[in-house]
């Protein structure tokens, strides 16, 4: 029985479930408490069923006032969904609030019903309202009245209640409520009562407007000042002199025996007050900033930084600070080397103090040396020490020289072979050379270091080559040298030494040349080089040789070749031989010119054109160049005798020394002869005979004609050279042939008569043809008649 109650109590509560939908909300409204105006709408979300899913429901509006239109955009569905309630209020609705109540049915179950509710009244416009010119003090003393500028502009639509309310530290302490329409400004000036005790307060001024929709105060603008509110002061006054003016200083006050610190920031010139509060008679120690630095060069020292004072609550005293101002010199040097960076120092200096300046002349080290050439002072140089009297900052810099060590040195380039000498020509060689040592030289300057040939007890030094840590280079005789920094340059040097040669030829004279040599090179004496100039067909000989030399003689170059250590002299007899060469013309077994010498000159060669012999300079010859030659159909004729560049102009016999090699001819002309003959039949041939090649020969025949023996005599012929004469070129023999031939003679009886004949028969032909014209002509005449007539 229990258990069937159990049972039933049990079922009937499931039903209750789920009837009430689990006792879970099915309906969520946003808004729900709507305010609006007449003529507006709105729309109002409803959630349906979030929590339920699948289930069939129906949306309803139980309860609505009758002059509200509305709408429901889905009135029912399956959970969950959401339906939009449309609601306009017509412009002639009452105010008022309302209640609209939806109802949610499961067929005809009521599953939830919810609550709307509806505010309608006037649309209210809010007004505008701003502070203009707020103001506030920011200290004021105990008790002391704060004005307050409260004014403000107002724009205000209708009528509007507006109030402004002043509140310290968030209470009330001053209201003030006004009715305004329109737009406006309000000036509004108030005094509030500073608190009695010292402390820090927050006025905090506002302007509000009602608004009647909702019945509150609205707040439309608020200003907020901290005010603090400080005791009666003590005033110290604090006087800065010897400052520029607007100089910020620092000072401290001790405050004893409460113990406190004030920290102010005052500026120079005028007075500065300092404000204290104590409530009881203390002493004050006032402590000023020391120095004061306000640039890298100028700074104030207080004189007395440290007053102490004894003061009461209210009592006003003057403190004076006096500041002295000091000047920096500084001390630069130029250039900047770490070797000079010793003597640069700052000092400061009271305005109108002595300074001296003071510096050492000259700083050297191992490479480098720096010497005072002047003080700048502030841009102006001075060329000796001074006192400055300080009455502005001061650069003081000391000008250095720069000087780099620069070493010369030299040494002579010798083969190994006389290395042993090499000591003695380096020393010969700083004899001579007056650049070799160490020379202070500044820096930057072009330094020309001779180098050039150097001589001394028969050596001479040439310059070779050089080296450098330097910037060089050689121009002419110098090496040009940009002493930029310490260093050195060493000059090598060839050595030559000088030979003397002494060369006598031919007993006649002496020849001395110098020759320099390289120091332990061979030195090569050709026989034929030593007689200059030399020339073609000369020939030399040694005769002897004298030292003090090494040499070697090597006969097939005729050159002598000697080891030079050291300077010397050669003696050397030459015999100089020319050449002489006799150009010939060889007639019937004769040679002309003839030449001769003494009679120890023998050895002549002969060749197609010519005879040479090697002769001893200065030996005498004598030619002999003969006027004409005559041979058979040839003649010579002289013209001019050449002896090497000396002319003759006549014949004969001729005497020469030989210092030069000769070449000796004659100059002739050579005449040959041609014969010219004549072949004739008749006549004399008048011409012939030899000349010479070239001529002109002019010949003829006489008689040039003959007259016909016999019958053809008698008729007049005659026979008659064809070329009777003629003029002939002679280059060689030659036969002229003369050519006869027959022809009559004008001079002839016979022919004469037939020439008479001849004319009388011509004269008679003439005379018949005559008459027989003219009778011809008469009947020609006639016969025209007839036919006119």
């Amino acid at each position: 029985m229990r258990k069937i109650l159990i049972i039933l109590t049990a079922s009937l509560f499931l039903l209750s479930f789920l009837q009430n939908g689990y006792s879970l909300d099915w309906i969520r409204v946003y808004p729900q408490i709507v305010k609006i105006a007449p003529g507006e709408e709105i729309i109002i979300k409803i959630y349906v069923g979030e929590e339920i899913k699948n289930q069939y429901v129906r949306l309803t509006i139980l309860q609505v006032p009758v002059w509200l239109n509305y709408s429901l955009s889905l009135r029912e569905g399956r959970t969950p969904y959401i339906s939009y309630l449309a609601l306009r209020v017509p412009i002639d609705a009452p105010t008022g609030n309302y209640t609209l109540t939806l109802g949610l049915l499961r067929g005809m179950t009521t599953l939830e019903q919810e609550n709307i509710t509806l505010t309608v009244s006037p649309r209210f416009n809010t007004p505008i309202l701003y502070f203009t010119n707020y103001t506030c003090l920011s200290i004021v003393t105990t008790g002391e009245k704060m004005p307050l500028n409260l004014s403000f502009n107002y724009v205000v639509f209708g009528e509007a209640r507006v109030r402004v309310r002043i509140l310290l530290d968030e209470q009330p302490e001053t209201m003030i409520e006004l009715k305004l329409s329109g737009n406006g400004s309000i000036p509004m000036y108030r005094q509030i009562t500073a608190p009695s005790e010292p402390k820090d307060v927050i006025v905090t001024s506002l302007i509000e407007y009602f608004d009647p929709t909702n019945n509150t105060w609205i707040i439309s603008d608020s200003k907020t000042c901290k005010v603090t509110v400080t005791p009666i002061p003590t005033i110290v006054k604090i006087v800065v002199v010897g400052l520029p003016s607007n100089v910020k200083v620092s000072v401290q006050a001790l405050i004893l025996p409460e113990g406190s610190v004030l920290e102010r920031v005052i500026s120079s010139g005028g007075e500065h007050n300092i404000v204290l509060s104590i409530h009881q008679p203390s002493t004050i120690f006032v402590i000023i900033e020391d120095e004061i630095t306000l640039s890298n060069k100028t700074k104030y020292i207080a004189e007395n930084n440290l007053r102490e004072i004894f003061v009461e609550p209210g009592w006003t005293i003057t403190l004076q600070f006096s500041y002295s101002t000091f000047y920096l010199v500084s001390t630069r040097v130029e250039p900047n080397e770490e070797i000079l960076n010793i003597i640069e120092e700052d000092e400061w200096v009271e305005r109108g103090g002595s300074f001296s300046t003071n510096a050492p002349r000259i700083f050297e080290s191992i490479s480098r040396k720096y010497v005072l050439s002047g003080i700048d002072v502030n841009g102006e140089t001075f060329n000796d020490f001074l006192v400055l009297k300080v009455q502005a900052p001061y650069t003081i810099t000391y000008k250095y020289h720069e000087y780099s060590k620069m070493i010369i040195d030299s040494e002579v380039k010798v083969p190994d072979t006389v290395s042993s000498r090499k000591i003695y020509l380096d020393s010969l060689l700083r004899y001579v050379d007056e650049s070799v040592g160490e020379y202070w030289v500044e820096k930057g300057r072009i330094v020309n270091i001779p180098f050039r040939e150097y001589v001394l007890n028969n050596v001479r030094f040439v310059p070779s080559n050089f080296e450098s840590s330097l910037k060089a280079e050689l121009e002419d005789d110098y090496v040009v040298v940009v002493v930029d920094k310490p260093g050195y340059i060493k000059l090598y040097y060839d050595a030559e030494v000088k030979l003397d040669v002494i060369v006598s030829y031919s007993s006649i004279k002496t020849l001395r040349r110098e020759d320099w040599v390289p120091i332990g090179t061979s030195y090569k004496l050709h026989l034929g080089s030593l007689l200059s100039p030399s020339s073609v067909g000369e020939r030399i000989e040694l005769g002897s040789l004298r030292s003090d030399l090494t040499y070697e003689f090597i006969k097939d170059n005729e050159t002598i070749i000697f080891m030079v250590d050291s300077p010397g002299e050669i003696e050397v007899r030459l015999d100089r031989y020319f050449i002489v060469r006799v150009f010939t013309v060889s007639l019937s077994g004769a040679k002309y010119p003839l030449c001769l010498g003494p009679p120890s000159l023998t050895g002549w060669s002969s060749n197609e054109d010519f005879d040479e012999i090697w002769v001893p300079e200065k030996t005498t010859l004598v030619c002999y160049f003969p006027e004409r030659i005559d041979y058979e159909d040839i003649s010579i004729l002289f013209v001019k005798g050449l002896v090497g560049e000396i002319e003759y102009d006549t014949p004969g016999l001729k005497s020469f020394y030989v210092d030069r090699p000769l070449t000796i001819r004659m100059q002739y002309d050579l005449i040959e002869y041609f014969q010219l003959k004549g072949n004739t039949e008749r006549g004399v041939f008048i011409g012939e005979g030899l000349y010479p090649k070239g001529a002109k020969v002019a010949w003829r025949v006489e008689p040039p004609e003959y007259l016909c023996e016999g019958l053809l005599g008698f008729l007049g012929f005659k026979f008659k050279a064809v070329n009777p004469y003629g003029v002939e070129d002679i280059l060689g023999d030659k036969i002229v042939e003369v050519t006869w031939v027959l022809a009559p003679s004008v001079e002839s009886p016979m022919i004469q008569l037939l020439q008479l004949v001849s004319v009388f028969i011509a004269s008679y032909i003439g005379l018949i043809y005559h008459k027989m014209w003219k009778i011809k002509f008469r009947e020609a005449i006639q016969g025209d008649g007839d036919i006119e007539s």
